[in-house]
């Protein structure tokens, strides 16, 4: 396998109703290079309008209590001591929540068990602005904080490292939101961590009560998601 852990990651999820594609239409469900869509209190659906200007891009909204989920799994990733995915968002149906009121968007988990080794969510200042919020394994505790998104479509991207890969430049964690410069990282750190990643989830998950109180059926829209090991993905 090359440094893509999907090969041909953006036209697979071209024909799968996330990229740009030929294919008439919007599939009912996602499709691979996805593994499954597991919901449960919430729904999955594939609908007409990319972010990006494509065909089609994927909805997820809850429907029930802060247990409920409507993700779409990925199993691709094995054992990843370095993990890189990039994704697009446009949160702007739920840009009331307040500071305490969120949702997890992301997750990549470990077969190992344990903490993620990373989250994202998204939450708000009550005052129509949304922000990513994320959560990395990090010895002992965890790396967080959050920046925020613009209104409408946005590119989110991280690069998730152990510092065990071969040429690693050190373990560390990266995110940039709507920035297409390698160099230039929305927020950088150092970190502590042995956790290496197998699976990813994206859309919503494990919200606040008041989350499910208030947006329960409320759609956040998603968009081109890719994952690699090392290289920059870019937009």
């Amino acid at each position: 396998m090359n440094t893509k852990m999907k090969v041909l990651a953006l036209a697979l999820l071209g024909l799968a109703g996330y990229a740009g594609s030929a294919v008439a239409g919007c599939p009912g469900s996602p499709v691979p290079p996805w593994t499954a869509a597991p919901a449960l209190g919430g729904t999955v659906a594939i609908v007409a309008g990319g972010l990006d200007g494509s065909a089609c891009r994927m909805e997820s909204a809850l429907t029930g209590d802060s247990s409920s989920f409507a993700t779409v799994e990925d199993d691709t990733p094995t054992a990843e001591p370095r993990y890189r995915a990039a994704f697009m968002i446009n949160a702007d149906a739920v840009n009331t929540l307040s500071a305490i009121t969120g949702v997890f968007v992301f997750t990549a988990s470990s077969a190992a068990g344990g903490n993620p080794p990373i989250s994202l969510s998204i939450v708000g200042d009550g005052a129509g602005h949304v922000f990513l919020s994320y959560n990395v394994v990090n010895g002992a505790g965890a790396l967080v904080g959050s920046a925020q998104l613009a209104a409408g479509a946005n590119h989110v991207e991280f690069d998730y490292d152990n510092g065990t890969s071969a040429g690693s430049p050190g373990p560390h964690f990266s995110l940039w939101v709507n920035s297409n410069t390698e160099g230039t990282p929305t927020f950088t750190s150092a970190i502590s961590a042995t956790a290496v990643v197998d699976t990813a989830f994206l859309g919503l998950a494990g919200a606040t009560p008041d989350y499910s109180g208030s947006f329960n059926g409320t759609a956040v829209q998603f968009d081109t998601f890719d994952s690699r090991r090392s290289s920059f993905i870019g937009f």
